[in-house]
């Protein structure tokens, strides 16, 4: 049996001898046979269940025990009994038309920690923290119990139902560095240190150039070390570092993220070559929109996008509206599967209490209001329709998180979990392609300071106003506008974010691409800092710059303010000022293309509105209600009570609710829905041949 994705149609699925299996998946921390059962009968065929190599809980800032028996018990002993269990509850004969892609977490076990000390990870003040991302000897052994987890399912009945592997190691099993409590600095450990070299002598070839980059004296490599927690966490001019003075620092956290994204290729280049290639592998990572902490060494997707040995990546989603995390088209252009985490709350969800009491022994974390969803069904399953209105109109793969166990067990949202299987399958045209690029650059989140979480905050405050401004746009990384296949002419409006130092490459390619054909660039925060060919405006850096809210037509904002970059002087148009009257947001006519300029990294939806009308984006709506559109599918989530408007593109076009299977009006371009804050509408939309 040979197992690979590909592109069929507008979807990418995954094959399996020739036999396309849609990427719509179940996934649970508590595996049970009746859920199991429910989601069988609902058509759902893709399953994906916990595997454990170490043995404490997923993260260490909660509390959590494991979940579940561990299966590494020692060097050439193995206890494979859970996942055998597993299997049998899903599959009893072996022989059922069933698939399973297992998370096999590679966290080594407390009894590898102790034989191994100088192995493992270690903070500044030398407090172990699980593993090494770098160490060579913890690579090898977990890849030997990998191995021998393949060897066991291979040999079993099972062996034609397991079709790849989700490696999984790291904080939540999402390749983060774990830690106690943030912030905690790490990996100081001598088995990272004797790596960094390494990457450092890669990087420069000696050490005498390594010296003159970092501007300071290294007798030998070994007098180079880690750069101080401080130097990690502040910069020497306030709040953006420099790219020539601080380079130590900067070379470091590349390090940092490199060494995550090492390991993952490591271990999903031991799967394939294991398995002839024959077998799945992908991973968590990737979080360069939503968490822009440069800290947890999420910033490396690049590289693991260039793995032919990744076939699927995943992340979950953020903030209220399902928007993606990650560079999601930046994988499909790569030819990868993204799985998205259906991380989804409903009324039937529960703490850990119900079905997995003995992990949460000691403290309600897992039991708090973060973990409710909405008080009834039709609020539960608009959450579920959210989610679903996202991948279908990006053509991603999601599988589906019962994550404590029975939280979709109600007819109506398997209703719509069975359904999600055919509306991915039978999507053949794209009628509405997105205008806009919303391109991150993940290596420019380095300059950032970690002085505290108000650039988070920020970044999900700016990504909650995208999703209200009424228009699709597409994730990308910066490193692909150098792709030959990147689709520049798609785009009228291409929004950047942590550009602060682009490469020359990226430059050109930018100048190549994108800077023409009456195309508007947008430049948000410290975007174009170290780089004024990238924005063609003049910022100063200042040591201490004024936080300030601005206005835009009466609008107040952001509500997490951030030290920006000031204007020597006034370039262009103003479209709103701080309170000191400076200008906030400038729009600027360059040649055959306009460049605007945003201080303020989070900006509110009806300024986004504007400049997306200004460029010439379709706008879908202008009421502040969360849109989704793509493929053959419109969706629309109410701000509030009332008629709530989609406006279509074009002419000449039906529409039929994806839940009642009823006709939608269409007046014109215009469907008007009355609606109740929180409802959640998905749409089909045909266009009437003539």
């Amino acid at each position: 049996m040979v197992c690979k994705t590909k592109w069929s149609e507008k979807q990418c699925v995954i094959d399996i001898d020739g036999r396309e299996l849609i990427p719509i998946a179940y996934m649970s921390y508590a595996p049970l046979k009746e859920n199991f059962a429910e989601m069988r009968a609902h058509g759902v065929k893709l399953f994906m269940f916990p595997i454990y190599a170490g043995d404490e809980g997923i993260n260490m800032e909660s509390g959590l025990r494991p979940l579940c028996e561990n299966f590494f018990k020692g060097y050439g002993q193995y206890d494979f009994s859970m996942v055998d269990k597993v299997l049998m509850d899903l599959a009893p004969t072996g022989k059922e038309d069933v698939f399973v892609i297992p998370r096999v977490c590679l966290e080594p076990p407390i009894w590898w920690q102790k034989m191994h000390p100088e192995e493992v990870a270690r903070d500044s003040r030398g407090e172990a923290q699980r593993e090494c991302f770098a160490s060579k000897l913890w690579l090898e052994e977990m890849t030997v119990a990998l191995y021998a987890l393949i060897d066991h399912i291979s040999a079993s009945k099972w062996s034609e139902r397991i079709i790849g592997y989700h490696i999984a190691a790291g904080g939540t099993e999402e390749w983060a560095y774990q830690c106690r409590y943030n912030p905690q600095y790490y990996d100081y450990s001598e088995v990272n240190l004797r790596a960094y070299h390494k990457f450092l002598m890669d990087r420069y070839g000696s050490l005498s150039a390594i010296a003159e980059a970092h501007g300071r004296e290294y007798p030998t490599l070994d007098s180079i070390e880690f750069p101080h927690p401080v130097e990690r966490r502040y910069c020497n001019n306030g709040y953006l570092r420099d790219p020539e003075a601080e380079r130590a620092v900067l070379d470091y956290y590349d390090y940092h993220n490199e060494s995550v994204a090492d390991a993952i290729l490591y271990f999903c280049r031991a799967v394939k070559e294991y398995t002839d290639g024959t077998r799945l592998a992908g991973v968590f990572y990737g979080y360069v929109f939503a968490m822009p902490q440069n800290f947890k060494g999420l910033h490396a997707l690049g590289k693991v996008l260039s793995s032919p040995d990744v076939d699927f990546l995943s992340t979950t989603n953020c903030a209220k509206h399902w928007q993606f995390s990650s560079a999601v088209e930046s994988a499909k252009l790569h030819g990868k599967l993204w799985m998205c985490e259906g991380d989804i709350r409903t009324c039937l969800t529960t703490g850990m209490g119900k079905n997995l009491a003995h992990a949460m022994p000691d403290n309600d974390y897992y039991d708090s209001a973060v973990w409710h969803g909405p008080s009834d069904v039709k609020g539960s399953v608009a959450k579920l329709t959210q989610a679903l209105a996202r991948i279908a109109t990006s053509h991603t793969g999601i599988w589906w998180f019962d994550m404590f166990g029975g939280w979709f067990s109600d007819p109506e949202m398997l209703s719509v979990i069975g359904r999600s299987i055919p509306l991915l399958a039978e999507q053949k045209k794209d009628l509405f392609p997105s205008e806009v690029a919303f391109i991150v650059d993940e290596k420019g989140h380095k300059y950032s300071s970690l002085d505290d979480r108000r650039t988070p905050l920020a970044t999900w405050e700016l990504l909650d106003q995208m999703e209200l401004a009424g228009f699709p746009y597409d994730n990308y990384l910066l490193s692909d506008v150098c792709d030959p296949a990147f689709p520049a002419e798609k785009y009228r409006l291409i929004i950047f974010l942590a550009a602060v130092n682009p490469s020359e490459r990226e430059l050109a390619a930018i100048t190549e691409k994108l800077k023409k054909g009456g195309k508007t660039l947008l430049f948000l925060g410290n975007s174009g800092a170290y780089s004024e060919s990238l924005c063609e405006f003049s910022l100063r850096i200042d040591p201490a710059p004024k936080e300030q809210k601005a206005t835009f037509n009466g609008l107040v904002y952001p509500e997490n303010t951030l030290p920006t970059p000031t204007l020597p002087r006034e370039e262009g148009y103003v479209l709103s000022r701080f309170e000191d009257g400076s200008a906030a947001v400038l729009w600027k006519k360059c040649k055959d293309y306009h460049c605007v300029l945003s201080l303020p990294l989070a900006m509110p939806r009806a300024l986004l509105s504007h400049i997306a009308l200004l460029a010439g984006v379709h706008l879908y709506n202008r009421t502040g209600d969360a849109v989704f559109a793509g493929g053959e599918y419109v969706g629309l989530w109410a701000k509030e009570n009332g008629y709530r408007r989609i406006c279509l593109p074009e002419r000449d076009m039906r529409a039929t609710d994806f839940l009642t299977g009823e006709s939608v009006t269409v007046n014109d371009r215009f469907i008007d829905m009355k609606m109740e804050k929180g409802d959640m509408r998905l749409l089909h939309i045909e266009s009437i041949e003539k």
